[in-house]
């Protein structure tokens, strides 16, 4: 059993929406999705999409396929490679930038982490 392939949700089905101070949608932000099954590849994914008239936009659910077996070896080979380190796993992240706006800008940093989870919904709100 441990040897056959199984999905992993390496980043959910995520709806952003930006929004300003006031709480009014920013249109024409890129939103920058990275993820990256740490166990399974050495380099990082990304795409980018820019906001729409509601402030929005949407990434799909991104998956691979691993057995629970190649999951351990391949944790163990990044331990050994790189020690204290490591990354094992699967991760995910937003950035997000343009028209004056950087990542740094928005009221809370943890909305741009991404979850185990099937679906997440984001919320950027601009500090000032």
């Amino acid at each position: 059993m441990s040897f056959i392939p199984l999905p992993q949700t390496v980043a959910p089905d995520w709806t952003v929406t930006t929004l300003d101070a006031t709480r009014k949608p920013l249109t024409g932000i890129t939103v920058r999705e990275v993820w990256q099954p740490y166990s399974l590849e050495q380099s990082s994914h990304e795409e980018d999409r820019l906001t729409g008239v509601m402030g929005e936009v949407h990434f799909p659910r991104r998956t691979e396929r691993s057995s629970i077996a190649g999951r351990l070896f391949s944790c163990m080979g990044q331990i050994a490679g790189t020690g204290v380190h490591a990354s094992c796993g699967p991760h995910s992240y937003l950035v997000a930038f343009g028209r004056g706006i950087d990542t740094i800008d928005w009221t809370d940093p943890e909305q741009e982490d991404g979850t185990k989870l099937p679906w997440q919904r984001s919320v950027l709100v601009l500090k000032h």
